[in-house]
């Protein structure tokens, strides 16, 4: 039996050149992020959750940011630490950053600060040291962890600059975690297990704690959401952009969600023109 033509539809559908597909891909995957376009997000409940915590901490009192990623994880806990620096920024809470999972973060976490500064137009208002400081890398040994609980400059007795504790304005008086202490809040911002650590160490001082995270790490923390250890979750890029949202400080989470709703259209826009030419030569055949 002679093989059947190709249909016109199919012949267009298979003349299209896998590099043309890649290439549209790529376009549409970059261009939202290069001409700053978003798309309006759903707010989930956990990212509203590390918001009004945030906004419900008493002002005299300090923020630790434990930044626990570096580049292979960047492209979703930097634009989560971005945006809760502005949120800390916008109300005036002065912050601490401390580093326990890699050694390379606190020069991460150094740059995504000072983004968020720049962002804010806060040069001038925002100074290192008398607003915030950057503590460096620390080995979290299970000693470690729990001196630094209990007396935090006994554990951390200068900054990533060398700089002594007992020097830098913004850590005087500041001794302990918890409702009795000079810290309300640690906010592990993480690509790795550095959570469990904080849970263990921390919750017994009744110190709050928020968390952002990539986006395969957290549905293992939902329980510890439910159970009220964790005050607010962020996940991956989109708990990034919901945030950036919720504070209306667009960044670079809502063009880089936005790329990536485009990117998944169009490759479900492919698989309908490939299933459109297979039922268009099913019907050829029939017809036949």
């Amino acid at each position: 039996m002679r093989d059947r033509e190709p249909t016109r539809w199919e012949q267009v559908i298979g003349r299209i050149d896998r590099r043309v597909m890649y290439l549209g891909l790529f376009l549409l995957t970059l261009l939202p992020m290069v001409a700053k376009w978003s798309l309006p997000l759903y707010e989930t409940r956990p990212s509203r959750m590390l918001r009004e915590t945030i906004e419900s901490l008493p002002p005299n009192r300090l923020v630790f940011i434990s930044s626990n990623w570096e580049a292979g994880s960047q492209a979703e806990t930097r634009p989560q630490t971005v945006a809760i620096v502005r949120h800390l920024i916008r109300r005036n809470q002065r912050f601490a950053v401390l580093s326990i999972g890699n050694a390379v973060a606190p020069q991460f976490a150094q740059a995504a600060v000072e983004e968020a500064i720049r962002a804010e137009g806060a040069q001038d208002r925002w100074q290192y040291g008398r607003d915030w400081v950057n503590l460096g890398f620390k080995i979290a040994s299970r000693p470690w962890l729990r001196s630094f609980t209990l007396d935090i400059p006994g554990a951390v007795q200068q900054d990533w600059r060398g700089t002594p504790v007992v020097q830098i304005p913004v850590m005087q008086g500041v001794r302990r975690f918890g409702p009795e202490g000079q810290v309300s809040m640690l906010i592990d911002i993480t690509g790795s297990n550095t959570i469990e650590s904080w849970y263990e160490f921390l919750s017994p001082t009744k110190t709050k704690i928020g968390l952002g995270c990539t986006a395969v790490m957290a549905p293992e923390q939902y329980p510890f959401l439910d159970s009220g250890q964790l005050s607010g979750l962020l996940t991956g890029m989109k708990g990034a952009a919901e945030y950036e949202q919720l504070i209306d400080a667009p960044g670079f989470g809502l063009p880089a969600m936005a790329g990536q709703s485009f990117a998944h259209l169009y490759i479900l826009v492919l698989i309908v023109l490939g299933n459109l030419s297979l039922l268009a030569g099913r019907q050829r055949r029939r017809g036949s």
